[in-house]
């Protein structure tokens, strides 16, 4: 707990400049927390985000989705309602019977679908 945690954004990407800032201390569990506030001027994109750890340099890193106002979205878990396996090499891309289906449904309606995963970038 209390360690500084600098929060980079990848500002124009894709191939930007990264740009810190701002910096957080971890509370008792570790965790830092990061608001974004009006006045980053942010427009809608999809930012590239990196949390460095300032005293061991460990990192960690996702991306921050800013949508225009009013955007209608949808989002599945493929660790958890998708997939119908863990595959360890990604191999396996057999998925839950109906989730296909699923999804069209929501994408037909035009809602935004977004997929979110804990796996590794290598799946």
């Amino acid at each position: 707990s209390n360690e500084k945690v600098d929060l980079y954004m990848m500002m124009e990407p894709p191939g930007g400049k990264w740009q810190l800032l701002k910096t957080e201390l971890t509370d008792k569990t570790g965790r830092a927390t990061f608001t974004f506030t009006p006045d980053h001027d942010l427009g809608p994109d999809l930012y590239p985000l990196r949390m460095v750890v300032r005293g061991d340099h460990t990192q960690a890193e996702c991306h921050l989705a800013l949508l225009p106002a009013h955007t209608q979205v949808v989002v599945f878990s493929v660790d958890g309602s998708f997939a119908a396996s863990l595959s360890i090499m990604g191999t396996d891309p057999r998925v839950h019977a109906g989730a296909v289906d699923v999804v069209r449904f929501w994408q037909e309606l035009n809602y935004l679908v977004v997929y979110v995963t804990a796996r590794p970038s290598m799946q």
